[in-house]
């Protein structure tokens, strides 16, 4: 493993620091005009704006893939369930008002309709969700590149890649109160990984019928 190689571990170590930090979002956002909006979404709105979002960063066959012109054929981050796991890691142990699901939902939709405000109107409740695919990207180019967000920096950082991360983990299908798994991660699916065993079929028996050490 490189020195610049991130593990598992690490990214969660780092996602969960960048999300202790940020306090201080809802009195940027009330800077930003955005505070009243991401107050007022509604549960559908934040969930149809991560749904548009997780279709950009992993497309699928999904409606919201098809919505934004870029498709693949095995399911994406919708089709995985990512959407309520990642509302429910932007929000955990999340103690202001609006949620950070909330916030984010606020900003994407914002900037949506600055990139394209014909967005306002579609298919879905959510701007961001009507965007093209190629519209989305300008999305992020602008909060990349615009000095307005800047105080934003952390909280822009970790929104695409805990969405990713959550995505290839066994957090859609997590059980957080019996902590189990209710079925198969779309990762392991996609990976050919059938699953934690006690033995596989190929380990039984000596390799090539082997009875001892040449020597």
């Amino acid at each position: 493993m490189s020195d610049h190689a991130l593990t598992r571990r690490d990214f969660v170590a780092r996602a969960v620091a960048a999300i202790g930090g940020l306090a201080a979002v809802p009195p940027i956002l009330e800077r930003l005009g955005l505070l009243d909006q991401a107050l007022k979404a509604t549960p559908d709105l934040t969930h149809d704006t991560i749904n548009g979002l997780g279709a950009f960063l992993i497309p699928g066959p999904d409606a919201y893939s098809v919505a934004q012109g870029v498709t693949a054929p095995d399911p994406g981050a919708i089709g995985f369930g990512a959407t309520d796991a990642y509302i429910h890691a932007l929000n955990y142990d999340f103690l202001f008002l609006p949620t950070l699901a909330d916030s984010v939902a606020a900003l994407l939709n914002d900037v949506a309709l600055t990139v394209n405000p014909s967005s306002a109107t579609g298919v879905f409740q959510s701007a961001f969700a009507n965007l093209s695919f190629a519209d989305k990207a300008k999305v992020f180019e602008t909060l990349d590149g615009d000095s307005q967000y800047d105080d934003l920096r952390n909280l822009i950082s970790i929104v695409p890649g805990l969405l990713v991360f959550v995505a290839f983990s066994e957090a859609p299908v997590w059980d957080r109160a019996t902590r189990t798994l209710t079925g198969m991660p779309g990762a392991w699916t996609l990976a050919g990984y059938p699953g934690p065993a006690e033995g596989r079929d190929e380990f039984i028996g000596y390799y090539e019928n082997r009875r001892k050490a040449d020597a």
